[in-house]
């Protein structure tokens, strides 16, 4: 159903746009000179937004007749008299003005409509000359972020006690620790919300059991997680977190009734006495990309009222980009970008995980220089781990875990940490060492 914006509204939204600056700066983001109809109210709009382009103020219902006619690209040639218009627009009813804010969530709504409207219409183009989705998927995405929020940054010597506030807020609670007490003294408490941390290791070295333990200790401090996994059935994600959060053998947890029965009445504790809430989702290996995580993050809020803090996804190379990308080194890096673009409109700090290349098996220390396929993936990355075992290592139930990249804090050190593999815990010894340099 189309969405219905009366002549006298919009007259009302041509009026402000010329005589309240305000109100100029909130809507004209959101226009566009096709939304209008009428070729008069089309070219007025240019007008009005090419003046203020111009001079940096809007212009005098005496000035903007002439100078639509000689800036306008075809206004001198529809016999339009632009000042009889401006006069109608003039007298309009004037009611209309007492809500302003309903008329601004009246044109905002027009506009969104107007944006799907012609989204869809350039979708069906593309997918009948060769069914790109991924630029389809990018076309709605625009269409439905839009609206009129108005952020023009950060004015440095005006917003001085704003930041130091946003930083005294910004404490040990509002972080997110990870696995290891000394990551977390040197992050000051752990990882914020809207930053992307990657964990990095060859097939089968631990990746995911990272992630676990990683989506475990932010529910046991509170928050609420939303663990995608891309390759494991949801059901094997939440037997690990059956072990990890219980401290009981996996094994145990599959083969013993009074086991799975301690099971239950531990995570009735931590539910109770935490709040933190988990949610844990399979995609088809090599078929998701991020635009539907983020329409699943929707369904969440609507169905469950359920908004992640951390999102973890298992794992990056196992997402595909928005946009079908030929190069895998451009792809991977396009998908790590797009990852940390999520956590910044979810306000969630998001995890990943990573693969590193063939030599990533025969270093002793896994850096950038090992990451599979893409080192470009790791530089939207505000923090990254590697994780460091040898075949002795395993036998013995320890790993290194390496600091890669480290944006505002300490890297390049090692962290010597315990794997319990009945389990499945990670935990640094209470007995480690200060962290070596790398």
């Amino acid at each position: 159903m189309s969405y219905h914006i009366s002549d006298n509204t919009k007259k009302g939204c041509l009026y402000l746009l010329k005589h309240d600056l305000e109100f100029f700066s909130e809507i004209v983001p959101l226009l566009r000179p096709e939304f209008f109809d009428f070729p008069a109210y089309k070219n007025i709009f240019l007008g009005i937004s090419s003046y203020y382009d111009k001079y940096r103020k809007l212009p005098s219902d005496k000035a903007l007749p002439d100078y639509i006619m000689n800036n306008v690209s075809g206004a001198a040639d529809n016999g339009i008299d632009y000042s009889s218009t401006i006069g109608e627009i003039n007298s309009f009813d004037r009611s209309c003005l007492h809500d302003r804010d309903f008329l601004l969530d009246t044109v905002e709504e027009f506009a969104r409509q107007k944006a799907m409207e012609e989204a869809i219409r350039k979708a069906v183009g593309i997918l009948n000359e060769d069914g790109d989705i991924g630029e389809v998927e990018e076309l709605v995405k625009s269409a439905l972020l839009v609206n009129r929020n108005v952020n023009v940054g950060q004015d440095y010597f005006e917003d001085v006690s704003d930041r130091f506030h946003r930083e005294a807020e910004d404490s040990d609670i509002n972080r997110i620790p990870t696995v290891f007490v000394t990551h977390n003294r040197n992050l000051n408490g752990g990882l914020a919300r809207k930053e992307l941390a990657m964990v990095a290791a060859p097939p089968g070295v631990g990746k995911s059991l990272y992630l676990v333990n990683q989506g475990a200790q932010a529910i046991l401090d509170g928050k609420n997680v939303l663990y995608v996994s891309l390759e494991m059935s949801q059901d094997k994600i939440a037997a690990r977190f059956d072990s990890v959060l219980s401290d009981l053998s996996i094994k145990d947890l599959k083969e013993k009734v009074f086991v799975k029965l301690k099971l239950k009445e531990r995570l009735n504790e931590i539910r109770d006495t935490t709040r933190g809430r988990l949610i844990i989702k399979e995609f088809p290996t090599g078929s998701a990309n991020v635009n539907q995580l983020r329409a699943f993050l929707v369904q969440l809020r609507l169905h469950k009222d359920f908004v992640p803090d951390l999102l973890i996804v298992d794992y990056l190379e196992l997402l595909r980009p928005n946009r079908n990308i030929d190069s895998e080194y451009q792809a991977q890096q396009r998908i790590s970008e797009e990852l940390r673009g999520l956590g910044v409109e979810q306000d969630a700090l998001v995890w990943t995980a990573t693969q590193t290349n063939r030599q990533g098996r025969r270093v002793n220390i896994i850096t950038d220089a090992e990451l599979g396929d893409s080192y470009g993936k790791i530089r939207t990355a505000d923090w990254a781990i590697s994780l460091n075992q040898t075949q002795e290592e395993y036998d013995e139930g320890v790993m290194r875990v390496f600091v890669m990249k480290a944006r505002d804090s300490k890297q390049h050190y090692i962290v010597n940490v315990s794997v319990d593999y009945t389990t499945l815990q990670m935990k640094e010894p209470y007995n480690n060492e200060e962290a070596q340099a790398g």
